[in-house]
Order: structure tokens, then sequence, then C-alpha cells
């Protein structure tokens, strides 16, 4: 299923929004620099470990291979709607649930070449993105800083190939000259997380209620992570298949690298644990699903050490988020 590992990575990358939230000593401004590109820059998306792709059970009869064939230069404009809600404690201490605006992005992908061996070539580019719904009890500074890194991802353009069972094997994205930091680094997740825009079909033929399983690795906001999705095939007729997906995701302890912690201080995983479901439904002779909803559990505990003490603050986030993507 595409984009429901894409939602969980986004899950991860609100760690760095998690310690925008935190008290004043957590949160103290160090200046960053980052070097600018001379000029639009194109950089290679980094590779995850490679999926394996286990099929459980054939399903019924008839069975047939699942192929992607999409047209060559047609347009598709796919919509995706993020909406979370993030409960977090500092050691004894709780805050509120933030119920964070739901965030809309507006991406447009087209299929550029196929390849004899029935790889696709596919360039993309992000035309709209905002924050919609309620921002009324959300803290302000914290917003604008979101929305601003937001909205800085329109225009943003790139590449990648997969394929025709959709597995993900490269691309490229550019960065626009200019770019703010914070945005870059919201770049940087979702570059990742385009190798996990992908839904790896099986090898074999497969019918109505055929399983397979996909596990992979992947690194995201400077965590690795391990990735296991199960898909089922509910229905598959003219060319079109629905699809069942449940999805686990893990973190043994590591280290964590944060650019909103200040300079000297030490951020530690200690567990994140991912859950959730989701369905698709999705043409084979296009590269997006037209409709597509997942929801995500995420808890995890992290700990901060600040620069020159030894007192250790413990951080403990649960996040439920819900995706809706539709696509024309």
């Amino acid at each position: 299923m595409k984009k429901t590992l894409f939602l969980a990575s986004l899950c991860l990358a609100t760690a760095g929004w998690a310690i925008e939230l935190s008290p004043a000593s957590l949160s103290a401004e160090t200046p960053l620099v980052v070097q600018e590109p001379a000029g639009g820059a194109r950089e290679p998306l980094r590779s995850t470990t490679p999926p394996q792709i286990e099929l459980l059970n054939p399903g019924a009869e008839p069975r047939q291979e699942l192929r992607l064939k999409p047209a060559i230069n047609v347009t598709e404009t796919a919509v995706m709607t993020l909406k979370m809600d993030m409960k977090m404690s500092f050691g004894a201490r709780s805050l509120p649930v933030v119920k964070v605006p739901a965030s809309v992005f507006t991406m447009e992908i087209k299929v550029t070449k196929i390849d004899a061996n029935g790889d696709i070539h596919s360039e993309f580019a992000y035309t709209n993105a905002d924050l919609v719904g309620d921002t009324a009890n959300f803290p302000a500074p914290v917003l604008d800083s979101l929305r601003s890194s937001i909205k800085s991802t329109i225009g943003i353009k790139g590449s990648f190939i997969t394929d025709n069972r959709g597995s993900y094997k490269g691309g490229g994205i550019i960065v626009p000259e200019g770019t703010e930091t914070k945005a870059k680094q919201m770049l940087q997740q979702m570059s990742k997380s385009l190798e996990q825009l992908s839904t790896p079909l099986p090898a074999e033929a497969v019918g109505k209620g055929a399983k397979w399983r996909v596990i992979s690795g992947s690194d995201f906001t400077g965590l690795n992570v391990n990735n296991i999705a199960t898909y089922e095939l509910t229905d598959l007729q003219d060319g079109t298949v629905d699809l069942n997906v449940s999805i686990e995701q893990q973190a043994n302890p590591q280290n964590v690298t944060s650019p909103q912690l200040p300079a000297g201080s030490t951020l530690t995983l200690k567990s994140l644990v991912s859950r959730g479901r989701g369905s698709v439904a999705w043409r084979l002779d296009r590269l997006m699903p037209f409709r597509s909803t997942a929801s995500v559990s995420s808890n995890s505990e992290m700990s901060v050490k600040n620069a020159g003490s030894s007192q250790e603050s413990t951080i403990t986030t649960k996040m439920d988020m819900e995706m809706t993507l539709e696509s024309k």
C-alpha cells in the first residue's frame, strides 16, 4: 500500500516537533549553520534495506501476476491529508493532548519512461501544502514554524524509479536555492520516505484472499527503524486491486540526532513501537492508488541530557495519526 509507511515515517519525524513543544530547558535557541547549495541541487535519495517479500498465501483461483503498467506522460495528482494527536509527558509532568492541525500536501506525478525490463521512471513535484482546520489552541510559535516548513515544500521536485512490482530502485530530489533549514530537514525525511511510497507486489500469481509480508529497514529522523507490512488482497477485478494492510514498526535503543537540541545535549531513544492498519483501492494502470486510508499509533520513550549536566529527563510520547490519500 502506497503512503502507509510514509505516514508512519512522518509520525517518527514529529520527534523534532516534540522537542519544540518541550519545556524551555530543553528548547533553548541554538543557531544551526547549514551550507546552502549553489542553486537548486539534486541530492540522491539514500537507499534503505531492500525489502524482503514473502508470500504467505497465494489466495483463491483464478490467480494472476500483479504488475504495474502505467501510461507514459500522464500526470496524476495526489492529495494527502495527515491528522495527528500527540500526548507527551516529561518525567512526572504530563502535558495536555495536542491536536496538531491537519497537513494537506498536493503532489503531481508523471511517468516519463518505462524500460524494456518494466522499470518505471517517474517525476514528481509538490504543488501545494498547508495546514487546515482549527488552529486556535495550538502554540503560536510552533504553529508558525510548522506552517512555514510545510509551505516551503511547495515547488520541490524530484524523480524516482520502481520496478513493475512496485519496489523502489532509486531516485533524486531537487532542493531549491534558499530553502530554510527546517524545510530542508522535513524534505530530507520526505525524500527518505519515497522509498516507502512503493507497495512491493509478490512475484507469484495471486488471487482473492492472498497475503504477503514485506520486511524492510529504514532510517527516519536519525532513527534506524524495522518495518513489517502485511498485505491482504481483498478483491481483484478489471485491473483494480483492493488491499488491506497492517503495519508494525519497531526501533531498538539508540542515540538520536536532532537539530532542535541545544548544542552539547544528547537525545537517546529507549523504545519505539508503532502499529497501524489501512486499505487501498488501486488500478494497476496507474502509479498511485486512487484512494487509500491509514491510521497509525506510535508510543516512544526518550531521554534527554542537557550539556554539562548529569541529570536525565525522560520524555514519553503517544501519537495517533490518520491519513487519507486521493488521486486522479
